[in-house]
């Protein structure tokens, strides 16, 4: 860690709680609300969220981001997220638009199933991924105005992350994508890492802090490969600890935070 991060703790962002973030902050956009930067804000947010939003999943989605953007800019924290985040949002965009482009046209039942790539890619202009880019590319402002100041992770560590990455899976399973965030936030020194995902969550602390002899070993383990990986030479690195913030604002996985 730098000499700023040893006074402030780092959170690092997944890609669902970035996610929830987006939504809330659209919503606010495109309804010409305010973002939540006060206790007013904040409120009215939340009632709209009730009154105006009848889907209870995209309800609690919203909830979800507005009570991650109310407790990361209430506390003097390093927040940080994997450029492949950015990524993810982006193709989750575009499934999502190719797919409601599809409904449109009456695709029959029996092909939702086979639903490619290139048929994402056949129904998305390039000026419709044009578009979605500027989205991504534009949520980080918002989140500046929100309040919340975010920075992406240091591109120079990205062969360091992935061979970290390589090394966690060959340890204990994650997914490809899971892994490469979970390795991003060790390579940042990170503190605590904020995800929406249930097993991540779980795998993330049993890793750190289990007393089990498994994961006492891959902790073992995972400690030596950061030493070899990122030159750390000083034994116990300090890996996060999970938890997740639910849409009624409570934590899983942590006590308190920071």
């Amino acid at each position: 860690m730098n000499e700023e991060q040893t006074f402030r703790k780092v959170v690092f962002l997944d890609t669902m709680t970035l996610h929830f973030m987006r939504l809330c902050l659209e919503y606010a956009k495109d309804n010409a609300l305010q973002f939540p930067t006060d206790d007013p804000s904040i409120s009215n947010l939340k009632n709209r969220f009730c009154s105006s939003v009848p889907e209870k999943s995209l309800k609690e989605a919203l909830q979800r981001g507005l009570e991650t953007i109310v407790r990361l800019s209430t506390n003097d924290v390093q927040i940080e997220y994997a450029p492949v985040s950015e990524i993810e949002m982006l193709t989750g965009i575009a499934e999502g638009e190719a797919r409601v482009n599809a409904a449109k046209e009456g695709v029959p039942h029996r092909m939702w199933s086979r639903f490619s790539q290139k048929q994402i890619r056949d129904r998305i202009t390039a000026e419709g991924l044009a578009a979605i880019k500027a989205r991504i590319d534009g949520f980080h402002s918002m989140l500046e105005e929100s309040g919340v100041t975010v920075i992406r992770s240091d591109g120079k560590r990205t062969s360091d992350v992935i061979e970290l990455a390589k090394g966690i899976v060959g340890l204990v399973y994650m997914g490809e994508i899971d892994s490469i965030i979970y390795a991003s936030a060790v390579a940042a020194g990170a503190d605590y890492l904020v995800t929406a995902d249930h097993y991540l969550r779980e795998t993330v602390n049993r890793v750190r802090e289990s007393n089990d002899q498994r994961y006492k070993e891959i902790r073992r383990q995972l400690n030596k490969l950061i030493s070899e990986v990122l030159l750390e030479k000083r034994g116990d690195f300090g890996l996060p600890q999970a938890f997740t913030v639910t849409y009624k604002g409570r934590l899983k996985g942590v006590s308190s935070f920071p």
